[in-house]
């Protein structure tokens, strides 16, 4: 292992190429991140600072003074490519061609080509190639599609470029020219060459104290790779993790492999989330790709609770259900159940039986370890081996989990200000609807207090006393879904004038269980007691558990 300071212009030469190994990261620097390194290395440039480091660049040296592998250090040196490019593209000959040869170095006699200095992960490097070393515009169209398909990678890299541009706009080609010289031959990084993988993994993981931090996702994959015994099958697996980034996304990755943890596991975590996946794939025996191989089938069923990809209306019904609970608790569950589904037991009613759990541990105000705990027996149940039985045992589970009459006391109780009060006022709302009819609630969403919490007006005076007011100002049956602004528009107006809000031409109520609300003449004790009593059926024709 060797170490050494070394100006950018020793890093970027014609001499040295760099290339990104399948097991590092892709690109993932922020917008942020680059104008923040731009802007330091100015200020330094402008105070004539002798020397600026900007961290460490750790490689393994495939050929002596000619081929590295970069193992840490990648978010740096692309970055040093990127703005290396762009200042190329704002400066005249001859300054253009001599920053171009940092980054593409080519023949002056014969105008060819060489080979890039620097070589991203396969999947990046085309349209690094074209877009940063060659300067081809992006088209919209293009942008549209990588938007579409969240590459963030490509995203991030556009996304620089255009803070580059906007650095360079800001100042006028001398000082440019000036800038170039100054990040080449005064602005340093330590250079570490080791000559194997196993040492360079080690520093991997301990120097990485600049820069942008290893996800655990990163961590998982350097040990994937690790782990390969014949590097000669490296493609291979890196077609694998690609597979997991592109099914997944990178910014999702991290999420995704904690449920998967879960999942496998039905275990609160005891470390770090790549150690434990480590012992996690020491059990597959085809290590590591087996394991890759039942990650990306578990990544496609994650995607599947993520977009909401299921037949059946009531299965989907009880998802949208669950992704308006203020905790992800409950997905480790569900991706196990389509990792492995019970015999017998349809999705549509295990999704049912992990709403009704969910909801009433969640209305319950169960802490979490006691949320905790029923997820845990239930992903056990649907490991055991004599399938026939695992759908009993999940129903049994369930069933000794709850607890339907302290639910619904808390649901005949005050749940405005719980948590929990726009998603069971939805559901409810959702319930009742015809199959055929899918409504989703995107926009802004208000819990709306009929009675009001002053009773300012003589219209609730006459209605209602301070005892009455404090029992019903809260409850369920009190409280009404409306979208956009109007809950502010309706304060503190009496019942008939607050009913003209809510159906006013050009903001018409958008909730059927609101739109009741229109069909009483009075607003008085009875009418609440009424729809008390109607909303606290709807809700336990949901969320109770029978035998």
């Amino acid at each position: 292992m060797q170490a050494s300071e070394r100006k950018i212009s020793q890093v970027l030469t014609e001499e040295i190429r760099y290339e990104v190994p399948p097991y590092q990261r892709p690109y993932s620097w922020t917008r942020e991140n680059v104008e923040q390194l731009l802007d330091d290395v100015w200020e330094a440039h402008v105070r004539n600072d002798t020397e600026y480091f900007i961290g460490s660049l750790i490689t393994i040296e495939r050929e002596r003074d000619r081929l590295y592998d970069v193992v840490d250090g990648q978010q740096r040196l692309t970055t040093l490519n990127l703005i290396l490019a762009r200042l190329r593209d704002h400066v005249s000959e001859p300054a253009r061609t001599a920053l171009g040869k940092r980054v593409l170095p080519a023949n002056e006699l014969t105008g060819e080509q060489g080979a890039p200095r620097l070589t991203l992960r396969r999947k990046d490097q085309k349209f690094f190639r074209l877009h940063v070393l060659d300067g081809k515009p992006v088209e919209p169209a293009h942008e549209a599609e990588i938007q579409a398909a969240s590459d963030a990678p490509k995203l991030r890299i556009i996304e620089n470029l255009a803070a580059i541009d906007a650095f360079c706009a800001e100042r006028d080609e001398a000082a440019l020219k000036a800038f170039a010289n100054y990040l080449l031959t005064q602005v340093y990084v330590v250079f570490v060459t080791t000559g194997s993988l196993s040492s360079a993994y080690r520093l991997f993981n301990v120097l990485n104290a600049r820069g942008l931090a290893l996800s655990n996702a990163d961590l998982i994959k350097n040990a994937l790779f690790s782990e390969l015994s014949d590097q000669t099958l490296s493609a291979e697996l890196e077609e694998a993790w690609l597979e997991l980034e592109d099914t997944v996304g990178v910014d999702r990755l991290d999420g995704f492999l904690g449920h998967y943890r879960t999942s496998l596991t039905a275990a609160k975590a005891r470390g770090s989330l790549h150690e434990e996946f480590a012992e996690i794939i020491s059990g597959f025996k085809g290590r590591p790709f087996d394991f890759l191989r039942h990650t990306n089938d578990s990544a496609r069923n994650y995607m599947r609770i993520l977009n909401g990809e299921f037949d059946s209306v009531s299965a989907k019904r009880a998802l949208r259900s669950l992704g308006r609970v203020k905790f992800e608790e409950w997905i480790p569950p569900l991706l196990a159940f389509l990792d492995r589904p019970a015999a017998g037991m349809a999705e549509a009613d295990y999704l049912s039986l992990l709403e009704k759990i969910t909801f009433q541990n969640w209305v319950r105000r169960l802490a979490f370890t006691a949320r905790q705990t029923v997820y845990f027996q239930i992903i056990k149940a649907l490991q055991v081996e004599n399938r026939p039985v695992v759908a009993d045992l999940i129903r049994s589970i369930v069933r000794d989990a709850s607890n339907n009459e302290e639910f619904l006391q808390f649901i005949d109780g005050e749940i405005y200000t719980r948590p929990f009060a726009q998603a069971v006022l939805l559901r409810i709302e959702e319930a009742d609807q015809d199959e055929s009819v899918t409504k989703s609630y995107d926009g802004h969403v208000t819990i709306e207090h009929v009675l009001p919490q002053s009773l300012a007006d003589p219209y609730w005076q006459s209605r209602f006393d301070l005892e009455a007011h404090r029992g019903w100002i809260h409850r369920l049956a009190n409280l009404a879904l409306l979208a956009g602004t109007k809950n502010y528009r309706a304060k503190n107006y009496d019942f008939d004038r607050k009913k003209v809000i809510y159906t006013e031409k050009n903001n018409s109520v958008s909730f059927d269980t609101t739109k009741l609300i229109l069909a009483e003449g009075e607003w008085n004790e009875e009418a609440l007691d009424r729809r008390q009593r109607e909303l606290r059926s709807r809700a336990a024709h949901l969320w109770l558990i029978g035998d």
